[in-house]
């Protein structure tokens, strides 16, 4: 999750954990009413405005559109990432502690459990769900999660079936080894156009890259991987993967990562908008196109953003990806990184919307960048996640809301 590290900023750690508290006692207030959603108002309407650290001189080519939060259910206890099956309006909420639950039109139940499996504390726990683009053949959704008794990185599918999860069906896919820190783990599940799965690993833990493990190609640690699970079972590794036939772990697509705790693929593009979250000083969001065979290398730690963070730290291959955008500490603390608006609210299409832990929601066109929006809802903001064509904020209070403009 979104945190810092023990050596870079003790209030941001101090944030999330008043936020779980916080979460825990909104949990206890609205256990009673748990069972259904709550009626769709505003959370913090504002009118848009340009982001204080990308103001434009010019007058930005297209209007900002006014942005706010519709709530469409509470009560939930930590709501980490949102999902819909192919083609569904469904719901899926994943929480922290293991719980998945679906909300179908007004209705929200629960769809099933990892609690048994799930190491749930501070950073770690259900990170992250993504439904098989098959899923209405084989009802596939595939979850990452940290292991109870371990904490390292687990990657698994359940079959879900009449919109609950079938425990018996539940399979390991892929284990990464994640010991030596509880931080830093973490990460995002994505399927692209062609069925490939990409999964985000944050570097281990620890400040500035202590471990080694984000240019590490012996490591899986700090990276994007990618990996074909239609194929023989668990996985197998894409034939274009780029290192194949070279040293190092072949599922490996793209190194140099801190914390990449959200990541989406824009389909109209086939690109890869990626958040990772910063050391001291810097947030940043890249993006890359899906698919291919070459190496990349988003830098770290021998740069945060476009800075030089530590050049002791040599890069290891790889071409360099630097930031599409970036912004500094005076702004936020820990980068929530979004995606690419493609739903029915028109004016926001094109606009990539993003956020940060500390509760604000900005957004910048992606043709037109100087053209940018920034709400202030408050409190702290977990993920903002695509679902059903529309992006979705969670935050720790356990309310989810709809990304709307008008």
């Amino acid at each position: 999750m979104p945190t810092a590290t023990p050596h870079a900023s003790s209030t941001r750690r101090a944030t999330w954990t008043a936020a779980l508290v916080a979460s825990a006692t909104a949990l206890a207030g609205l256990a009673a009413s748990a069972g259904s959603s709550s009626a769709a108002t505003p959370r913090s309407g504002n009118d848009a405005v340009p982001a204080a650290q990308h103001a434009a001189a010019k007058t930005p080519a297209r209007r900002a559109p006014s942005v706010h939060l519709d709530r469409v259910v509470s009560g939930l206890a930590t709501p980490i990432d949102v999902a819909s099956p192919p083609g569904s309006g469904d719901l899926y909420i994943a929480q922290q502690c293991g719980v998945i639950k679906v909300l179908r039109h007004s209705t929200l139940r629960r769809a099933g459990s990892l609690k048994s499996k799930t190491h749930c504390d501070g950073e770690r726990g259900l990170l992250s769900i993504a439904f098989d683009p098959e899923f209405k053949t084989n009802h596939r959704l595939f979850v990452y999660f940290t292991r109870k008794g371990t904490g390292d990185i687990q990657i698994g599918r359940v079959e879900v079936r009449k919109r609950h999860l079938v425990p018996s069906t539940y399979r390991n896919v892929l284990r990464t080894r994640h010991r030596q820190d509880a931080h830093h783990n973490g990460g995002k599940l994505v399927f692209d156009d062609a069925g490939m799965l990409y999964i985000s690993t944050g570097d281990g833990g620890g400040s500035g890259n202590q471990f080694g493990h984000s240019q590490d190609h012996g490591s899986m640690l700090g990276k994007i991987l990618r990996i074909d699970v239609h194929g023989k079972a668990p996985y197998s590794i894409p034939r274009n993967n780029p290192l194949v036939g070279h040293q190092g772990h072949q599922e490996i697509w793209a190194i140099g990562l801190r914390n990449p705790w959200r990541m989406s693929l824009d389909s109209a593009t086939n690109r890869l908008w990626v958040g990772d979250v910063g050391q001291n000083r810097i947030e940043e969001v890249d993006q890359v196109k899906a698919g291919g065979k070459k190496l990349l290398n988003f830098g770290w730690s021998h740069f945060e953003g476009r800075r030089i963070y530590d050049r002791s730290e040599k890069l290891r291959g790889g071409t360099l990806v630097k930031p599409r955008f970036s912004y500094g500490h005076s702004q936020g603390r820990s980068i929530i990184g979004g995606g690419i608006y493609r739903g029915s609210e028109r004016a926001l299409r094109g606009y990539y919307v993003y956020g940060d832990l500390t509760g604000w929601i900005g957004g910048f066109d992606v043709k037109e960048k100087s053209s940018q929006f920034r709400i202030n809802p408050g409190g702290t903001l977990l993920t903002i996640s695509q679902a059903a064509g529309e992006l979705y904020a969670g935050f720790a209070d356990g309310s989810v809301y709809r990304i709307v403009t008008g």
